[in-house]
Formats: C-alpha cells, sequence, structure tokens
C-alpha cells in the first residue's frame, strides 16, 4: 500500500518539514479524530495532491473541532473540519467558544469554507419486535438518547415534538444514557430503541445485529423545515438520506431497511483562513471533487459524500478559490 504522510503533530510550528521533506506549499488539515471519517478523507485526500504531482502537501493531524479551529484562527493549522453550528457558535462567541477572548472570536470571523461533508450522523435503530417503524410510534416505548447533558438529547427531544411525541410531557420514555449501555438493555429487551452517533457501519449497530433483530426509524423527511424551526442553529442541520442498498452492504442483511434511511445531521465544514490563496484553495478543491469517486470507495462512510450537497446548510461564506470552481462546474451561479 502507498504510504502517505499523516503525522500527528504536537506543539510544532506549521513549516515544520515532515521527515527532512522540503515541499512548495505545506497545508495542514486538521480533523476531528484519528479514527474520524475526515481524518480517513484528509489522508485521501493527501495522497490525491500527491499522485497528481500538486505542489501542495497535505499533513493531517488530530485536534478536534474547537481545538482546531483555535489552531487555524493562530496560524498553526491551515484547514479544520467544524460543525456548520459549532462554527456558527464560535462567531458569536457562543457554546464551546463563550470564553475566547475576542481578538480570537474576530480571527474566526475571518474565515471561509471549501466545502461541507456529512458522513456522521444520528440514527435511531429500535427493535423489531418493538413495533417501532416510524417515530410516532415511539409513544408508550422506551428509548435511549444520548448522554446527560448532550446536544442529542436535545435535538431528539425537538425533533420528536415536531413528530407529536412530547418527551418532556412523557409521550415517551427518554432516557439520557449512551448507546451501548442502552444496546445492552435492548439486548435483554428492557429498552426498545436507542439513538447512535456515528458513520455507516456503525460498530455498535453491527454487532447488536448479531445479537437482535434491529430496524432503522427514520424522521418525516416533510418535517425538515419545522424541525429546523425548532432548534438553535436549526438552519444549519439537515436529515442525510442513505440508500437502502448502502445500509443492506454495509450489515449484510441483518438490519431490516424498508426503502432509505433518514438520519439527522449537520454538515462538517472544510473552513480556512480567508488569507489562504486563491490558487491554493481552487486547487485543493479541484482536486478532491475531481476524484470523489476514489474517496467514495475507500468506504461506506465515505461514500456519502457528494458534491451536489458540498454547499449545503452551510454557517460560512465560500472561500473566492472553491467558489471559482463551483461556478466552472455549475455547482454555483
Amino acid at each position: 500500500m502507498r504510504k502517505f504522510f499523516a503525522t500527528v503533530l504536537i506543539a510544532l510550528p506549521a513549516s515544520f518539514g515532515v521527515m527532512g521533506t522540503a515541499a512548495a506549499e505545506e497545508v495542514i488539515f486538521s480533523a476531528v479524530g484519528p479514527t474520524t471519517q475526515d481524518y480517513q478523507m484528509a489522508v485521501a485526500w493527501s495522497n490525491l495532491l500527491k499522485d497528481a504531482g500538486s505542489d501542495i502537501s497535505l499533513t493531517v493531524v488530530d485536534n478536534g473541532s474547537v481545538k482546531g479551529l483555535r489552531q487555524v484562527a493562530q496560524g498553526r493549522a491551515d484547514i479544520v473540519a467544524i460543525g456548520a453550528p459549532h462554527y456558527s457558535d464560535a462567531t458569536q462567541r457562543g457554546g464551546k467558544f463563550t470564553e475566547d477572548p475576542e481578538a480570537l472570536v474576530e480571527k474566526y470571523a475571518d474565515m471561509s469554507a471549501l466545502f461541507a461533508i456529512t458522513t456522521s450522523a444520528a440514527q435511531y435503530v429500535a427493535r423489531v419486535d418493538s413495533d417501532v417503524t416510524s417515530i410516532p410510534d415511539f409513544e408508550g416505548k422506551t428509548l435511549a438518547i444520548g448522554r446527560p447533558g448532550g446536544n442529542a438529547g436535545r435535538v431528539t427531544t425537538a425533533l420528536f415534538g415536531v413528530h407529536g411525541v412530547d418527551l418532556e410531557a412523557g409521550d415517551a420514555d427518554g432516557q439520557y444514557l449512551k448507546y451501548q449501555p442502552a444496546m445492552e438493555q435492548m439486548a435483554n429487551g428492557t429498552m426498545d430503541a436507542t439513538l447512535v452517533w456515528g458513520g455507516v457501519p456503525h460498530a455498535a449497530v453491527d454487532n447488536a445485529s448479531r445479537q437482535m433483530d434491529l430496524r432503522f426509524v427514520s424522521p418525516d423527511p416533510a418535517k425538515l423545515a419545522e424541525f429546523r424551526k425548532s432548534i438553535t442553529n436549526g438552519d444549519f442541520y439537515t436529515f442525510q438520506e442513505v440508500p437502502a442498498d448502502v445500509l443492506n452492504a454495509a450489515y449484510e442483511g441483518r438490519v431490516k431497511v424498508d426503502g432509505p434511511a433518514y438520519f439527522w445531521t449537520f454538515p462538517f465544514m472544510m473552513v480556512v483562513r480567508n488569507d489562504m490563496p486563491e490558487e491554493t484553495a481552487y486547487e485543493l478543491v479541484k482536486t478532491f471533487w475531481d476524484n470523489i469517486e476514489t474517496i467514495n470507495n475507500m468506504s461506506p462512510a465515505l461514500a456519502l459524500i457528494t458534491k451536489k450537497a458540498a454547499l449545503d446548510a452551510m454557517s460560512a461564506d465560500i472561500h473566492p478559490g472553491a467558489a471559482r470552481y463551483y461556478r466552472e462546474t455549475g455547482l454555483m451561479n
């Protein structure tokens, strides 16, 4: 297998060379974590640039979204993968950025995006024998909605509300519980369903499908506009459609699929400083999208990345270099 640079850099300046190799232009990509889809995607992107003989050397590090955005703002990294709602929080000094100094917040506002992807998402998985096939069917049922204090429970409460199931009023027993102990309770018959966050296939769902019959339970796509109005930063949320054939292939038919499934999520944007040269941004974006089939073929999760969704539900402006590519290819006017 062809080797690639995917070195974790800690407290090293962005100009530090890898293995003594000089490059005309080094771009550091800050991914969420070493096992995340954006990290895998960025490594593939790095290889594509090398294979094309580009003067751009893309080095992948993992900092998490919050630290990664700060690193980009301070010039220690060049691209960060961050959720659209979280970037909006950063520019408004909200969420996890409430303690950031004003000077740093001003730098967040001086950024733009190359594109967005959706891979990880919130998925509702129920036991088949619970007879839950849609969200209204959860009335009177028990489900896990994520860790206490987490965003998943807040969003689930709003989503179920627009489907007529009031969790706060006790229409269903929504318990703040992580999905792994929830899966154990589902296996012993004391819980009907759980929310899981991640890609396709999801390891916990795959393992559980070998012990019990499961099915995905989707929100109604027609409820998206109402759902967006029901939550903070709702404009940046979307329903990701996952084709039945992708799910069947991912779980080898062990999870019941009645058609495409819909998961709620928000786009992860590839955010850069506005001082990134236009030609650099253009080449990065062109190399990525002109070779998207190579990235799609790496895993079922990365197979869900599409150019048609590259600009959906974003909270940042498009970098001029990226915008030039999208105009050339008809995605932007």
